[in-house]
């Protein structure tokens, strides 16, 4: 039985430490670092984007997909080609069930289960793949 405690005994140390140095949930950016700030070249490109924490960051084959969080509570949605050919555009978002939306005239883009759906006028028009990343690049 002692043997068993000093054995149990780091690892519930090591999980006790996680949770008081503020090891990261739900729709956080990073473990363990608290909130990343969201890249310059985007925030810049937001409204009141100065001090934007970076909430997600996604890569499909050709594009790159960042939600960013200004200081006032806004979330935006900011979608770019992965080569830079066209400047990125921003749009609100806001959190859905399992996932983000984001409007942009009559462009939906939702973000749920592992792909980005787009829809024009309430018509689906396409479907990618997105893989988790760190930060856009």
């Amino acid at each position: 039985m002692g043997v068993l405690l000093l054995l149990a005994f780091p690892l519930l140390s090591k999980a006790c430490d996680a949770l008081s140095s503020g090891m990261s949930g739900p729709g956080s950016a990073s473990a363990g670092s608290g909130p990343s700030s969201c890249p310059e070249r985007i925030a810049s490109s937001l409204p009141g984007g100065d001090g934007a924490a970076l909430v997600k960051a996604f890569r499909t084959k050709n594009k790159s997909i960042t939600l960013c969080r200004t200081e006032d509570d806004k979330l935006f949605y900011y979608g770019e080609f992965t080569d830079h050919r066209e400047p990125g555009i921003a749009m609100p978002a806001t959190m859905s069930s399992g996932g983000y939306e984001a409007h942009n005239g009559p462009y939906r883009y939702r973000i749920h289960g592992g792909s980005v759906t787009i829809y024009q006028s309430g018509r689906r028009i396409g479907q990618e793949k997105l893989t988790p990343v760190s930060s856009p690049s």
